[in-house]
């Protein structure tokens, strides 16, 4: 008990220093207290003898230094005490989650933002993995359904992102072009329960995007796609099913690609660019496409090559050795493009909904940094994002909504299939 106490007045003092004008609270305490002084020292005068005596005056004077002393305590732990903190640490009590002598975390604080509640729990006894181990628990006892969960400003601090149980985000989020971001080469994803968000491929250059059947993955990759060609990207698609689920506008914006002929043709294209702009950055003496465009005054566009379904493209099964020949080509160009796409502005960007292992070789797959997972199984998340999270997070019901791999949940912005009207063949909205 002493040590909680001593926390709640830390506490109090951090929320004090935060919200400054919460120092009006104990400044009115200690005037209340000098003036109840100054009438217990007239009163005691009135009174005469012997309560006007030095001994009384210092009976007096003690009593109202434990008063103020205390009261200031009291004031303190309420300021660093959340509200409703007993009851949350009792339901925890309840359901067995406490260190070997029964005391539950301590809230340290729960705090609304935007759509969310943030807990941040302090105990020096109960380790980051068991709440991890009992986040099904913690979401039933608190009613509410976890975004995430990591350590606050050590190990002993745990920080748990939620919303309230029931208050997902079902709505489907329409995609406005005023989302569309002006910083180079960034992409609005979708909201998540904290606020938007955005990958930016010109540090992390390539992206997989996984899901089951009707979770979404497709939409997010227009959603995607339609950004790059906004920014004026040159936009190389390759699907496999015959290009049937991207309407007219896209055959005519994008160069999309139905046959592995073709594909390996266009990828030994893109990659003699990879070398001519090799020549150009050492020749200009600059690192990557962002800084050369920005000393030369010149505009090298961006390559985005995207699969729509890549295992689809990859898939060897039942090919003969000329076919198989083909696909071994564009798995080396993938490579090629991987490892060293990110300096020249060109980036691969692939999905998936089928749960293979062996489609994706561990040097194409292990220099995709963003990784994002919608709907799926077990197997699939684990693909995706090297664990089970999408298939514990997701629900079979929620469309749209996905996991990246740094482990935040967002709902993706839905776009229609002709979003790309009204953008011309540079990339810029027409008027």
């Amino acid at each position: 008990m002493r040590n909680r106490n001593y926390i709640r007045i830390k506490e109090g003092i951090k929320k004090i220093n935060r919200k400054k004008i919460l120092i009006l609270i104990p400044i009115m305490y200690f005037l209340i207290i000098g003036c109840l002084t100054y009438a217990g020292e007239w009163l005691l005068g009135k009174m005469g003898s012997p309560f006007s005596t030095e001994l009384y005056l210092v009976i007096f004077y003690a009593l109202m230094i434990v008063l103020l002393s205390a009261g200031m305590i009291g004031i303190l732990c309420m300021l660093g005490t959340p509200i409703k903190s007993k009851k949350i640490e009792g339901q925890l009590i309840d359901i067995g989650f406490t260190d070997k002598e029964g005391n539950a975390p301590i809230l340290l604080s729960k705090e609304k933002d935007k759509k969310g509640i943030k807990f941040e729990f302090y105990s020096p006894k109960i380790s980051f993995v068991k709440y991890e181990d009992h986040i099904s628990d913690i979401e039933t006892a608190l009613n509410i359904k976890v975004v995430d969960i990591r350590p606050g400003k050590d190990i002993q601090h745990v920080v748990i992102r939620s919303i309230q149980s029931g208050k997902e985000n079902k709505d489907m989020l329409l995609w406005k072009d005023e989302y569309l971001s002006d910083k180079d080469f960034e992409f609005v994803l979708g909201e998540s329960y904290f606020g938007s968000e955005s990958i930016n491929i010109s540090g992390t250059p390539h992206i997989l995007i996984g899901g089951a059947s009707g979770s979404g993955k497709s939409k997010l990759l227009k959603s995607i796609l339609m950004q790059a060609k906004k920014k004026e990207a040159i936009v190389i698609l390759a699907d496999m099913k015959g290009g049937v689920d991207y309407p007219t506008i896209w055959h005519k914006k994008c160069t999309i690609i139905t046959d592995p002929n073709n594909l390996k043709e266009k990828l030994d294209d893109v990659l003699v660019i990879l070398e001519e702009r090799r020549k150009l950055l050492v020749e200009a003496g600059t690192p990557n496409i962002s800084e050369y465009n920005a000393k030369t005054g010149l505009n090298l566009c961006r390559i985005i090559v995207a699969c729509d379904e890549v295992a689809e493209v990859l898939d060897k099964t039942g090919l003969d050795k000329d076919q198989k020949a083909i696909i071994n080509q564009i798995e080396a160009n993938f490579s090629t493009i991987a490892r060293l796409g990110r300096a020249f502005g060109i980036h691969l960007i692939f999905a998936t909904q089928r749960p293979d292992a062996d489609i994706l070789k561990g040097q194409i797959k292990n220099n995709i940094g963003y990784r994002i997972c919608g709907r799926a199984d077990k197997v699939l998340s684990q693909i995706i994002l090297d664990n089970s999270e999408a298939s514990d997070k997701i629900s079979p019901n929620d469309q749209g909504m996905f996991l990246m791999n740094t482990g935040v949940l967002f709902k993706a912005y839905y776009v229609e299939d002709d979003c790309l009207e009204g953008v011309d063949i540079n990339g810029e909205t027409a008027g």
